[in-house]
């Protein structure tokens, strides 16, 4: 790969943290920094779900997560029951809390994109879209 082309997808990168405020040290206006969001988004949308899936999915250092769960339960967001499977696992779930939290934190994610695609005409919607497929599409053969 040539050096101008590393060089467009860093700048690309830089200009999209940017604009959706991954710099900035907690997300979306709230108290949580953007690795704890994805957590509560990982519980959230798997019901139950081990500390060693959400590593697995988000490709994660064990003591961080370790870390952001210990702060989550004692913030009252989680619940831990053990695994029926794996005695050595337990289960993690969202408390009614910690799905409020998310709740939360999910609409002003939807109100911040709704705001970022609010100048756009329908047909640059498509083709934005389009664009973020083609990158997720090519991207994704680097990560099976």
């Amino acid at each position: 790969m040539h050096k101008k082309q590393v060089s467009k997808i860093r700048a690309f990168n830089r200009f999209y943290t940017g604009v959706i405020g991954l710099l900035d040290k907690y997300l979306l206006d709230s108290r949580y920094t953007l690795p704890e969001v994805r957590v509560l988004f990982e519980i959230y949308h798997h019901g139950n779900i081990t500390s060693k899936e959400i590593t697995e999915l988000l490709h994660m250092d064990k003591g961080y997560l370790s870390r952001i769960l210990v702060s989550f339960e004692q913030k009252g967001l989680i619940k831990r029951n053990a695994n029926e499977v794996d005695g050595r696992q337990q289960d993690i779930s969202l408390s009614p809390k910690g799905e409020k939290e998310f709740l939360v934190l999910n609409e002003a994610s939807e109100n911040q994109i709704t705001g970022l695609l609010a100048d756009l005409s329908k047909q640059e919607i498509v083709q934005l879209i389009d664009h973020m497929d083609g990158i997720q599409n090519i991207l994704s053969k680097n990560n099976k």
